[in-house]
């Protein structure tokens, strides 16, 4: 489970809130949910379809190693005359080219010179060190949920014990706007 701040990171909160590990906790899930991924490092496996110039694209990035390429060939040596070829392993990952900025991939052909229909790679992509923009929405969200621990509760009455909910979210524009460059983005 993610933990984007730790006990000792009191500047990214608003002063007067107590910093604990279930804030900490519930902050970071919020985030993940947000960004529909985690933003510490990890490993993926993923297929990616090629295009007719072989290129293709990562889910997730910043794409911090290649651990292993896989590639399945349009064709086989007798075309596809036994059904489609499998995957094989691509032992020479240097044929592989990857912007690890932006995941975006391209690669050459088989060794038997037929094109890759679909590349299965595995990969881990993250930020090694987190981003103070994640602090600091971890810490804006964790103020959030100091002030009002039942976040979904608008307003109670104490008398008549009556309570109004709504659908809530803890994401407000500010901090939608410090956790927009780590979204999960698809290219497919």
């Amino acid at each position: 489970m993610s933990q984007y701040l730790e006990l000792t990171d009191t500047d990214f909160i608003p002063i007067g809130i107590k910093l604990t590990m279930p804030l900490i906790t519930r902050a970071s899930a919020i985030i993940d949910g947000r960004c529909r991924r985690e933003i510490g490092i990890k490993t993926y496996t993923e297929r990616i379809p090629l295009t007719d110039k072989q290129r293709g694209h990562l889910s997730y990035y910043p794409v911090v190693e290649v651990k292993e390429v896989k590639g399945r060939p349009k064709q086989g040596l007798m075309g596809n005359f036994f059904g489609p070829p499998g995957f094989e392993t691509i032992t020479d990952i240097s044929t592989i080219d990857i912007d690890k900025d932006i995941g975006t991939v391209w690669c050459g052909f088989s060794p038997f010179g037929s094109a890759y229909a679909e590349l299965e790679v595995t990969y881990t992509s993250g930020w090694e060190t987190i981003p103070d923009k994640v602090k600091v929405a971890c810490g804006l969200i964790i103020g959030q949920l100091a002030a009002n621990p039942n976040s979904n509760v608008k307003s109670k009455k104490d008398f008549d014990y009556s309570i109004e909910y709504f659908g809530n979210s803890m994401i407000t524009p500010e901090i939608a706007d410090l956790l927009y460059e780590f979204e999960h983005r698809s290219f497919r």
